[in-house]
């Protein structure tokens, strides 16, 4: 392999490595989630739906595993 190949073949490895979870990353899911589930109850309200309080606790549920990961994740010294 040539020398400009082996730099792209590095390069393509480098922006792999760079795409991590993240605590703030996992928070702002949480976040959408939270939203989501909030969103979900406003539509159970105003729609008498059967499923849709299911949906919200299905996403407020979520929302809880995504924060636990957020804090598993965050970095201690």
């Amino acid at each position: 392999m040539s020398d400009l190949a082996t730099r792209a073949v590095r390069r393509r490895g480098a922006k792999r490595a760079r795409r991590r979870l993240t605590p703030f990353g996992v928070i702002i899911a949480a976040f959408v989630l939270l939203v989501g589930s909030a969103g979900t109850v406003v539509y159970a309200q105003l729609a008498a739906n059967g499923t849709a309080p299911w949906v919200s606790t299905g996403l407020s549920a979520a929302a809880i595993a995504t924060t636990v990961l957020a804090v598993a994740l965050r970095r201690r010294p």
